[in-house]
């Protein structure tokens, strides 16, 4: 019911140009009363955060359990995330071409991504974890949360760059997916400030002797 729910509220807007007027009219159009309506979301402003979080849920529980992914470097996994989360938002991609008429900036904080960021953490958050037990990434505890961010902020801006798209079957968008994402992860794998810190270590046990 839940699904159901956010597909008729994509319907809605896109049959109506405008975002139901309240949970009484919505569920009209749904044969459904308030109180099954909110059995599952407290407000309309719940649904139509939940459109793009479902949408993440259905990426997550498709790798989740998948042994090839869990075979993956963490590079390998965001991108496959990512290629995966576009994938999916296609089946809605003009409601929220609707929804996000007026994102200029892609760097912009939009209220609607709130959900999606917080889902997103929930999924990337253990993989970073797992690399950097490995030694895949290196353990900057202090950094760490900003390696998420950098992540985060790098799927909106796939995200705003796929709205933004006109090139056939969203080709430009598959390059900016890989371009993107290797450099965020030049950013959160080891990169030249590890290297300076090894320098340092090494320069610093040398005088010690």
């Amino acid at each position: 019911m839940k699904n159901q729910i956010v597909s008729e509220y994509v319907k809605y807007c896109l049959k109506s140009g405008n975002t139901p007027a309240n949970v009484f009219l919505f569920c009209e159009t749904l044969n459904l009363t308030e109180s099954e309506f909110y059995q599952h979301f407290s407000s309309l402003e719940k649904v139509e955060e939940y459109v793009l979080v479902s949408r993440w849920e259905m990426v997550d529980s498709k790798f989740a359990s998948d042994e090839q992914f869990a075979s993956y470097s963490i590079a390998e996994k965001m991108l496959t995330l990512h290629f995966a989360f576009i994938e999916s938002v296609r089946e809605i991609r003009s409601y929220l071409l609707w929804k996000f008429k007026d994102w200029k900036n892609p760097m912009d904080q939009i209220k609607g991504l709130m959900g999606l960021r917080a889902a997103f953490q929930s999924t990337v958050l253990p993989l970073l974890n797992e690399a950097s037990l490995s030694g895949e990434v290196p353990d900057r505890k202090a950094l760490s949360t900003l390696n998420v961010e950098a992540l985060g902020l790098n799927l909106a801006f796939v995200l705003h760059f796929w709205l933004n798209d006109d090139s056939a079957d969203f080709e430009r968008t598959d390059a900016c997916i890989e371009k993107s994402v290797q450099l965020t992860m030049d950013f959160v794998g080891r990169n030249a400030v590890d290297k300076l810190f090894d320098l340092g270590k090494f320069l610093i046990q040398g005088f010690q002797k």
